[in-house]
């Protein structure tokens, strides 16, 4: 299918469609993995599956492009990008053709788009012209990464990325996709890990976006369905045994005294950082807690999830972190960019709480919750590929390493 012809195919594909057709999709859920007597050729859409279903429109759309791989990585069309100095506007030489030939294969150079479209070099020139660029930008932002037409050693790796991987990559989130339910609730939150993003999506629509930190590679984040059902202002942080033990206890008691921790033991009481109070923590009788306030790692506000892995939303106060594009930082839970605007939205939306009354809470610095009166859905998805509401196909960088993983055990 020649790129063309694949974005009418792709755009008629999604007339009608709506983010959230997109954003319902990818999600890794604590269920068992599908049996292998029941897949079916990735190449084709599943039989009996309700095509107008968020599963099965994103199914049909990742399937046709999982085909459109598989063709390129059989034929002798892909040739990688030689290496060489970075390509900036105005260079000149066969490398640039090169460049043009990829992303035509890509889909992301189509000389119809341009006004010169009938000039030799629109098609096959080696002069890295404005049209080129800007097919270069859109290759970068599918891929993640700085739309700054730069093609440096960074863009060049992701072009050069073998077919065969990205049938890998394909195959993989369709997977995932295949244990989907397929009715997500006409309200719910989607995080995608890889994309380092959170949505809310209310009547198939996108109603607020908010960029987010996740887990590190050795603390990765569990890929969840469950239900966010209740808020905490002020909440006090219970710190995991094993961050209390190796990071915070070794610093000494002046020190996380001065920033509001104590030891509490099983009936709730504060007591002494003494060596045996210390080592009780490891037995699991007494436990690491920080009070609630402005100086808590987990911020002002905490979004309960009810799951088996400990994982929550959080405020944070190391801010800085939303500037990076990657941004895998945590031990797990999942940190918020707008928190208290997020907070605000449901309790608006679910308690009927206006900001007055969301202000005491957040100042009289106890901790207070705050149940939903109907808890949302909550999905935590592991998402490196997916088309986009614009038909875009787009790729994120595997930071689990779960692309490679088979079966349900890149579940996480």
């Amino acid at each position: 299918m020649g790129a063309g012809n694949r974005s009418f195919s792709l755009n008629k594909s999604i007339q009608g469609g709506t983010v959230a057709l997109m954003l319902a999709l990818a999600l890794g859920i604590d269920s068992p993995p599908v049996s292998a007597n029941t897949k079916t050729d990735l190449d084709l859409p599943v039989p009996g599956r309700d095509p107008f279903s968020p599963y099965g429109r994103q199914y049909t759309l990742l399937s046709e492009e999982l085909a459109r791989y598989r063709t390129l990585a059989q034929n002798d069309q892909w040739q990688p990008l030689d290496a060489g100095q970075p390509i900036t506007p105005g260079s000149r030489g066969p490398r640039v053709a090169q460049l043009r030939s990829l992303l035509m294969l890509y889909g992301d150079f189509r000389p119809s788009d341009f006004p010169n479209k009938n000039t030799k070099e629109a098609h096959n020139g080696d002069v890295y012209d404005k049209p080129l660029q800007e097919a270069v930008r859109r290759f970068q932002r599918r891929h993640g990464l700085k739309g700054d037409a730069l093609v440096d050693e960074r863009t060049r790796s992701r072009l050069n990325t073998n077919p065969n991987k990205l049938v890998r990559i394909l195959s993989a989130n369709i997977e995932r996709w295949e244990r989907l339910p397929k009715d997500l609730g006409p309200r719910y939150i989607v995080v995608n890990v890889p994309e380092f993003n959170l949505r809310l999506i209310e009547d198939e629509r996108e109603q607020f976006r908010m960029k987010v930190v996740v887990g590190k590679p050795k603390h990765k984040t569990p890929q969840l369905t469950t239900r966010m059902t209740r808020l905490e202002f002020n909440p006090v942080w219970r710190v995991p045994p094993n961050i209390a033990l190796r990071e915070l206890l070794p610093k000494g008691s002046s020190a996380l005294s001065a920033k509001g921790y104590r030891l509490i033991n099983h009936r709730g009481r504060a007591v002494p950082f003494t060596r045996g109070n210390v080592a009780a923590v490891r037995r699991g009788q007494v436990s690491l807690q920080q009070k609630g306030g402005p100086g808590n790692a987990l911020g002002r506000v905490k979004f309960v999830i009810p799951n088996r892995h400990a994982i929550f939303l959080h405020d944070t106060n190391s801010k800085h972190l939303f500037k990076k594009s990657q941004r895998a930082f945590s031990h797990g839970c999942i940190r918020l960019e707008k928190p208290l605007k997020f907070a605000r939205m449901m309790l608006a939306q679910q308690n009927r709480w206006n900001n007055a009354r969301i202000d005491r809470a957040l100042m009289s610095g106890r901790t207070h919750g705050v149940a939903l009166k109907n808890p949302l859905p909550v999905y935590i998805a592991y998402w490196t590929a997916w088309v986009d509401e614009n038909g875009q196909l787009q790729f994120r960088p595997d930071i689990y390493n779960r692309d490679n993983a088979s079966n349900g055990a890149n579940r996480g």
